[in-house]
């Protein structure tokens, strides 16, 4: 071949062609392996490699990669199964209480201890029985928190203003937040737990436990105030 036609057939040959024939031949190298060990690339550390070290390294690479995943998955599903694993055992320990206090000491116990909750909070709302300052809020001062955060939803996940906060932890350094109205119309009162992470209670996280845990309060504590009225 004359170097006029080298020329000519070296600017028809651009990555693209080269490209689009290695795609449409995947067997190329199959059929001419002894390439494999004379291509070289240039490596930032180890100067030129051949092709088949530069697959080994981007195939170790991945193997990293897949490992670190299924480690994270790993802690991810054990994490989510301890915090299944209280929730049922709080539900249970729930349905055996038998006042108020029992209540307030189960949810401390599984919040505080166990998922590791500082700040938790039990209010009514009006209620005819005389709670005490503990299960009450003064006045009417949670009226405003109500209608600013439960305007869609039963449930609010996320931060408070500085006032929301001591209205509901005092002086608690609780960066996140989960407000559960209770009752079949949110009339009865709230629950409130803190956590110092801020963005470990979000508006998009999942809610069905503590859906469930709403549902079985709202159930539960009409029947353990009128104990109380009664004792």
């Amino acid at each position: 071949m004359s170097s006029e036609s080298k020329m000519i057939a070296n600017e028809r040959l651009d990555d693209s062609l080269i490209r689009e024939y290695l795609q449409e031949n995947p067997d190329f190298f199959t059929r001419n392996d002894d390439l494999l060990a004379q291509l070289q690339f240039q490596h930032s550390e180890k100067g030129a490699v051949s092709l088949i070290e530069r697959q080994q390294q981007k195939l170790r690479l991945r193997v990293q990669q897949l490992e670190e995943e299924i480690t994270e998955l790993m802690i991810n599903a054990r994490r989510n199964e301890a915090i299944f694993s209280a929730y049922s055992n709080l539900y249970v320990s729930l349905l055996r209480c038998q006042s108020l206090s029992q209540v307030l000491d189960e949810l401390q116990n599984t919040f505080e201890n166990e998922l590791e909750m500082p700040a938790l909070s039990l209010k009514f709302f009006d209620s005819p029985v005389d709670l005490g300052e503990q299960y009450s809020f003064a006045s009417d001062t949670h009226k405003k928190l109500l209608s600013k955060r439960f305007n869609e939803s039963s449930i609010y996940l996320g931060r408070l203003t500085e006032q929301e906060h001591k209205l509901l932890f005092q002086d608690e350094e609780i960066a996140s937040v989960a407000l559960l109205l209770l009752g079949d119309n949110g009339e009865l009162g709230m629950l409130a737990v803190g956590n110092t992470n801020a963005s470990h209670f979000e508006p998009a996280m999942d809610k069905l436990l503590i859906n469930q845990l709403q549902a079985l309060l709202s159930a539960l504590l009409p029947g353990l105030l009128q104990n109380h009225e009664a004792a």
